[in-house]
Formats: C-alpha cells, structure tokens, sequence
C-alpha cells in the first residue's frame, strides 16, 4: 500500500509538472464529434486518459489520437487539462493536454491565409512595407489586438507600427483596434537579401486567443551598381602580313578580323552591353559580347580607344572609360617558326592471318610441340590472348597441344583458330602487336592396312581417300615432295 502510494504521489508530481508547461490549445465548441485534437506517437505505447471527469468529451484511441466523442458546448470558456498516462513495457510518462473552449465567434482570424508585399531598396529606415491592410478580426467584439513578429525577424530589421502613426516604435509588439503595418528599419540590399519570410501573430488581450499571418516580404532591386571593367587598362597586339606581290612590301591587315575581347560586370545583376566612348573608323565593339573587330587600316603602329559598359537596370548606369591600346605588328614568312610534326609511332599492329595445316594424328600426343613461331626480334615474348581447348602457346614461341585433337569434335571448318599477342619489350614499356593462326586438320580414319605401290617417296605420295559408304580405293598419283611445316612455309 505504501509503494502504491508514493507511485501515485510521484505520478501526480510528473502530471503537475507537465501541466504547468504544456501549450495551450484552443477549440471551437461547434466542432463536431471526431475532431482530432493532438496525436502521440510512441513506439509500443498504451495511453490511458486519466481524467473521468472529461470522458464524455474525449477519447483516445490505441494509436495515441486524441479526439473529441461529443458536442463541446456545454464547456464554453473553460480551461481543461487532460492528462494522458502513457505506457510501454519497460517504462511509464505522463503528458498534459491544456485545452481551451472558445466561441467560435470570437475567435481571432486574418481575412487571408498570407500577404506578399515589397519595399524598394535603400528605402530609409522608417519606410513602410507596401502591403494589404494588416488587421485580425472576430465575428464578436474581443476588444483591443496585441500583434508581434514571431519568426523570421532575427536581425530585427522589421517593426510593427499602427497605420495611423509615424516615426519608429520602441516597443516589440502593437495593441490596438485598428490596422497595423509592416516598417523596415533599417536600408535593405537586394544583392544581399531579395525576400524576407515573416511570421506575424495577433492575440487578444487575455493572451489565449490567436492567430498567425504568415508574410513574404520582396525587395525591389535599385540600380546602384554601375559596370566595373575587369581591367582598367587593356592591350591588344594585331598581326598583320606583308604584300608580296609589292616590291617595298606594304604592310596590311585582314579587316573584319577579331582583335581581341573586354569583359564588365555588374553589381546588380543586370545585362551589360558595349559601346565606344568616341566612334572609330579603326575599329568597332559588338555591343552584346564586348569583342573588338579591325575595321579599316591603321595609320600608325600603335592606336588607343576608349570603351564603355551599359546595364539595362532604371535609371540605367555606365561605367568608367576603360582604355584599349591596340600595337599593330608586322611579321614576315622569315620571322615565323617553323612547324615540325614529330612521327607517332604505332604501338599496336595486327599481322596476317597465317595458316597451317596438320593430321588428326599430329594432335594426338598432349604437351607435344606442333610448330614454333618466328621472331622478328630477340626481345618478342608470345602470350595466347583467349582460352583455347586444343592449344597453348609458350612465351617463347612454341606451340604445343593442350588437348588431343578430335576430328569430330572440330566445328565445320575442321579448324583451330587462336590468336598470339605478341609483346616487344625492348621499347620503353612495351609494344604489343597481334598475330593469329589457323591449324586445319585432316581425318585420316583407320581402315586396316592399305597396299602402297612400290614408287619412289620423293617422286610419289600414296594419299588415302575415304569414303562414307565404305568403299575404299587405292589412288596413286605424282605428288610434290611433301612441304617443310616450320614456320616459314606458313600462308
């Protein structure tokens, strides 16, 4: 009984606690029944409403809504403080919920849900937001209206003033019946800031009553930068080219060609355009892109010019003079360097298919060397670039089988096609270059012994001929004496 005690006494303290701190909450009392009215979110959490008192009136269902169950008529101008246990499995706390049930009717309320309004920039401290008229109002006399900026004000560079008055207020807040407007107090930038957020809020003298404005404040940008060249002074060199066809050589100079490029900006953000300070029959500017072109020819080696750089705020604004030199140069085919193209040399190169023809039965033995292949310098190195089932190659060149050849198993060329990159170390790291093969086999299948004509080998070759029906037949012919299958008979 006693730790029932003190674990109530210890719950009323947290509950008196929580009451005294929770925000307040206001309620229309024509609000219809499964009004909800505050939601909380726990994570395996029961709530439990403490109060039986309110009962009738609220509810809480088992996801934490708080909700109201009937007509909140009949607690008109009451202040209620609900208070919620809520439970998990390994712990208890206690919230309140501070109501307050208002006429509707005197409830406060803006006549829009926002007002955007802008103020000129570098306005003087005191000048007033142009803006609808700012005023809180209820269907039901409430009496005076204490209004305040609640966010978005941090530099403090906004006030509240009544309408009807001048002058900067000392005070933070305004009370009164009447319309209330927005004042800068100090000047603003466009280029640091272009728009302010603000929050305003209008109470009733009893502080329970509210509502919120929220304002969006624009500053209009003022032309108050005028174009700043990039450089005060600029310099240019025109090439120009020698007649030849002239016995002195008269210089000349390509007209229409490009001199060279000046560049302003401006503070403001606005669009600069070009222009000559005194128009020239030497050159013109393009207004757009500020590129000086050679329009005539020059009377001297040396010329100077003076530019100007417009924007397109209001009023527009010109910059200083900025000054061009301009050195017109003279080179003959003497003077200009010559042009070397160094060769590339072909780090990676493809040599010709080679081909190479063999028995079924020179594959048969696996890891015998079939042929070698041939070196353009000591220094190459050989590597078969894609798997292959019948054959391998050694770094140094010979070929070997991987695999005893089977006629059958061959695809419908009956051959073995491979590709050897081949490597030459001896240049810096390395050129590769890429050779590829195809090994061609013929069947010979085994038919028992064959009679061969008593001929000389080196005039006469016996070749076998089978066909698939079974019938054999012994073909004698003059052959050529059986080719060499080193490396250099390869095609």
């Amino acid at each position: 009984m006693a730790r029932f005690v003190l674990a109530s006494g210890a719950l009323l303290c947290v509950l008196s606690a929580a009451l005294q701190t929770s925000a307040l909450t206001v309620l229309p009392h024509d609000v219809r029944p499964g009004h909800a009215v505050r939601h909380f979110e726990g994570n395996y959490s029961r709530y439990t409403l403490l109060d039986p008192e309110y009962a009738p009136y609220f509810t809480l269902l088992d996801d934490g809504l708080l909700m109201t169950t009937a007509d909140l008529a009949p607690l008109l101008d009451q202040s209620l403080n609900l208070a919620i246990l809520e439970q998990t499995p390994f712990s208890s706390s206690a919230h309140s919920v501070h109501l307050l049930v208002v006429d509707r009717r005197k409830m406060l309320s803006f006549a829009t849900n926002g007002l955007r309004g802008e103020i000129q920039e570098n306005a003087p401290s005191g000048t007033a937001v142009d803006l609808l008229p700012i005023k809180a109002a209820a269907s039901l006399n409430v009496g005076p209206v204490a209004y305040k900026i609640i966010n978005g004000n941090e530099d403090s560079l906004f006030a509240l003033r009544e309408k009807t008055k001048t002058g900067i207020p000392r005070v933070a807040s305004v009370i009164t019946d009447g319309d209330v407007e927005i004042i800068a107090m100090r000047p603003l930038d466009a280029e640091e800031t272009k728009s302010y957020d603000l929050i305003l809020q209008a109470t009733d003298l009893k502080g329970s009553n509210k509502a919120n404005l929220a304002v969006r404040i624009d500053v209009t940008n003022e032309n108050d930068h005028e174009p700043i060249f990039e450089q005060d002074i600029y310099y240019f060199a025109v090439n120009g080219s020698l007649d030849q066809n002239c016995d002195n050589e008269t210089a000349h100079w390509q007209r229409f060609s490009n001199i060279g490029k000046v560049h302003a900006f401006d503070g403001d953000g606005d669009r600069v355009y070009y222009s000559l300070k005194t128009p020239s029959n030497l050159a013109v500017i393009v207004p757009q892109t500020g590129e000086l072109i050679l329009a005539g020819e020059p009377d001297g080696h040396e010329a100077e010019l003076e530019v100007l750089a417009h924007d397109t705020g209001s009023p527009p604004r010109k910059s200083r003079p900025a000054q061009v030199f301009l050195e017109f140069v003279v080179r003959s085919k003497k003077d200009l360097p010559a042009l070397r193209r160094q060769k590339r040399r072909v780090t990676r190169a493809v040599r010709p298919t080679k081909r190479i023809e063999f028995t079924e039965a020179d594959g048969e033995v696996e890891g015998r060397a079939v042929f070698t292949l041939e070196k353009e310098t000591d220094r190459e190195t050989f590597k078969i670039r894609d798997e292959n089932p019948w054959v391998t190659v050694e770094p140094s060149g010979v070929v070997k089988v991987k695999k005893k050849w089977d006629y059958e198993e061959l695809g419908p060329e009956k051959t073995i096609d491979f590709w050897v990159t081949i490597t030459n170390a001896g240049n810096g790291a390395g050129q590769n270059s890429s050779d590829r093969f195809r090994l061609t086999t013929e069947c010979v299948e085994n038919q028992g012994p064959v009679a061969r004509p008593r001929i000389p080998r080196r005039f006469y070759t016996p070749q076998i001929t089978t066909i698939r029906d079974g019938i054999r037949r012994l073909k004698t012919e003059i052959a050529p004496p059986v080719p060499d299958l080193g490396y250099d008979n390869m095609q």
